[in-house]
């Protein structure tokens, strides 16, 4: 008996739930009667005139530490070919060739990136600098550099030649 109680309850709340969901919807009260009804807003909305005032308040939603500016990629320079083409930095010195009857002979072996071993005397310009003095154990080199405020300084740097072991 109680079964059959349980199922005529739910025919009847079917049966009602059913004629409820097809009933036409209402025209809303003080509206035109052949004005349609507008749609609700979705739930998370806000209204299209509000402006949030601060009054000396931080905003909640922004985060107050600032991310850290990452610097602009510079244009990648091209460089030439050859010993113009080395950096001062890239270069590393692995002989001094030295003459004793003629100086103007006396010159380094410089091993660039990529296995590239370039001659160098007195005078040659590498991408960042120039060979200007040439000793057994020393090399001088004369860099260019550039201020931040346009000039540019010249600097003299100097390489030692270590032995290898």
């Amino acid at each position: 008996m109680l079964r059959i109680l349980i199922i005529l309850f739910s025919l009847i709340t079917a049966v009602g739930l059913n004629a409820v969901a097809q009933a036409p919807a209402q025209p809303q009260r003080g509206a035109p009667p052949g004005k349609a009804p507008e749609d609700p807003l979705p739930a998370m909305s806000v209204p299209p005139s509000y402006k949030f005032d601060s009054r000396g308040r931080r905003d909640p939603f922004v985060n107050p530490v600032p991310k850290p500016r990452t610097p602009e990629p510079a244009v990648p320079v091209i460089r030439p070919d050859g010993l113009k083409g080395v950096l001062m930095s890239e270069a590393q010195i692995t002989a001094v060739v030295v003459s004793k009857e003629a100086p103007e002979l006396t010159r380094i072996m410089i091993s660039a990136p990529g296995n590239k071993v370039y001659f160098g005397r007195e005078g040659d310009a590498l991408f960042d600098a120039v060979i200007k003095d040439i000793e057994r154990d020393t090399v001088v080199f004369s860099v260019t550099m550039k201020e931040k405020d346009g000039r540019s300084t010249i600097r003299d740097v100097v390489r030692k030649i270590r032995p290898t072991p």
